[in-house]
């Protein structure tokens, strides 16, 4: 029996084989210098991430091309007449080609996010997570549509399916939807940020994440706040982090014994310790005598700090309490505490004319 006789029709196909296999050992270096070459320029490293968006959608594509041709030139080379071999192979390259626009889109790689940042359009990871989901949809649905109609389904009864489903949904689910909308348009106006102090109805505390329905704030008592997104965008929101001074008001009250002449030597003394804090904006320093309380004389003093972070305020406030402590030790008064005079007249004895 002559073996060479029977494997020589399979020659071909066995050359065709081997030239798949080397060609897909030579693209992944061929497409690594493309990318290499194509990113060089970039601030950011993106070859290794285009490497493997690409990397196993162009296998498929290969291997399927290769078997295509590898079974044109077997003794089986009728099979390529068959519609099924022709849609399998068709699918496989619309598959391919999704598959690449679905890792392009995809979040976890991050290069959405990074190339609309590097366009100029600063994208929220958080946003960029519900814009990459949205695109995945899409992407689904069209790759499955053309897959459909490449088997010959007519997809028009599907389009309306969607159509009258997506409206029956949206219906349903409009709260969930609105709050889905609302996120959208948190992440994208940026009233505030992950880890912002904000206050909104009612609700004062910490930012910790911002989700697709609610958002998450922990309270300073360390509880957890879920609250709608709708209502957020709804709601007067204000954002403390975000201010670039923080108010100081305090109010000296001093004994009524104070003189006038001593009053004043407190209030200037104030005044140039505040203008010397370089921690204390120059702009906005107010120190004047208020008023005359029941019990006290007070001095009201108003000022803007550079420190927002609270416990950098409050560092700032204990210093100005102590040297108003100071100042008021070295004028030679003191505060002034609540407190009742009471004034006790001798009475008057009348004689009784006899």
């Amino acid at each position: 029996m002559n073996y060479l006789a029977l494997l020589e029709p399979w020659l071909k196909t066995l050359a065709v084989f081997v030239g798949v296999v080397i060609f897909l050992g030579l693209t992944r270096r061929l497409i690594l210098y493309i990318i290499t070459c194509l990113t060089k320029n970039l601030s950011f490293d993106m070859a290794e991430i285009i490497e493997q968006i690409f990397e196993k959608p162009i296998k498929l594509f290969i291997f399927t091309l290769g078997f295509y041709y590898a079974l044109s030139v077997s003794p089986f080379n009728y099979a390529t007449e068959y519609a099924f071999v022709q849609n399998s192979c068709h699918t496989a390259a619309i598959l391919s080609f999704f598959w690449i626009c679905y890792n392009f889109t995809s979040s976890t790689n991050g290069f959405l996010v990074k190339t609309l940042n590097k366009m100029g359009l600063g994208v929220d990871p958080s946003l960029g997570n519900i814009i990459s989901a949205f695109i995945h949809f899409v992407i689904i649905m069209l790759g499955f549509a053309m897959i459909v109609s490449e088997w010959g389904y007519n997809i028009n009864g599907f389009i309306a399916g969607l159509s009258i489903g997506g409206l029956a949904v949206s219906m349903a689910a409009k709260d969930t939807l609105g709050n889905v909308i609302s996120g959208m348009i948190i992440l994208t106006d940026k009233p505030f940020s992950t880890g912002d102090w904000i206050v909104c109805n009612g609700i004062e505390g910490t930012v910790e994440k911002i989700y697709f329905r609610s958002t998450s704030i922990r309270t300073f008592p360390q509880a957890l706040v879920y609250i709608p997104n709708s209502l957020l965008t709804n709601t007067p929101i204000t954002n403390y982090t975000r201010r670039d001074r923080r108010r100081i008001d305090v109010t000296v009250g001093v004994v009524y014994s104070t003189t006038p002449e001593q009053i004043q030597q407190i209030m200037q003394k104030a005044e140039a310790f505040l203008y010397q804090n370089q921690q204390i904006f120059d702009e906005g320093i107010s120190v004047a005598f208020s008023k005359m309380d029941a019990s006290s004389l007070n001095i009201a003093i108003l000022c803007y700090t550079s420190c927002v972070n609270y416990n950098e305020y409050i560092k700032v406030v204990e210093t100005i309490n102590f040297k108003l402590m100071n100042i008021l030790a070295e004028v030679g008064t003191s505060a002034a505490y609540p407190s009742t005079s009471i004034y006790m007249e001798t009475p008057i004895n009348y004689k009784t004319e006899q």
